[in-house]
């Protein structure tokens, strides 16, 4: 309480006979008018909870599978490799130091010139799209996508690009962005 002897919005009466205001009454189901819609589920709900108790927060869900396949990335003509997790390309490339998602699949190519920088070039699937970025390259990288001009990607620059598309890094290197399809089964390995 204030000294001036007022009551001041923050002060808490305790006089004998002070009436303290009350939160009001939880709203009871048989209460609500018959304009408000509830689902089944609510009505049960509500039916089911104590009034005045908090509802327990909702059961996580399971994560929803999707049919969604991942791009594929041939690199320098080897077998194709799954987007599932973001590729690093260059002649000794490393994994982030601090990761952002999981573990990138790292792939080192030769380079007889050094046009290929160590870390070259990223590429990522994000939701139905692929997106390579260039890793602050010494030389750059060509994006070569199906029906346009080349675009050559300077230091950090990204680009969504297509199936079809061609990276090209230096010194011979071409990546080739393959459309999305379940990867060829390895020798001894069962179709899936």
């Amino acid at each position: 309480m204030a000294d001036d002897g007022e009551m001041h919005p923050d002060d808490e009466d305790t006089r004998p006979g002070a009436v303290m205001p009350l939160s009001p009454p939880p709203v009871r189901i048989d209460d609500l008018d018959d304009t408000v819609q509830l689902s089944t589920e609510t009505r049960h709900r509500l039916l089911r909870e104590p009034a005045g108790l908090a509802a327990s927060p909702p059961a996580p869900r399971a994560p929803r599978t999707s049919a969604h396949l991942t791009h594929r990335v041939s690199v320098a003509g080897s077998a194709p490799l799954p987007l599932g997790a973001p590729i690093i390309v260059g002649r000794a490339p490393r994994a982030p130091r601090i990761p952002d998602g999981p573990p990138p699949i790292l792939v080192p190519v030769v380079s007889p010139l050094g046009e290929v920088s160590s870390a070259h070039v990223e590429l990522t699937e994000v939701g139905s799209a692929v997106v390579v970025r260039d890793l602050r390259s010494t030389n750059g990288t060509r994006v070569i996508a199906p029906g346009t001009t080349v675009r050559t990607l300077g230091p950090g620059e990204s680009a969504v690009v297509p199936a079809g598309t061609v990276i090209e890094l230096g010194d011979g290197v071409a990546l080739e962005v393959l459309a999305p399809g379940v990867a060829a089964p390895q020798d001894g390995e069962e179709p899936r």
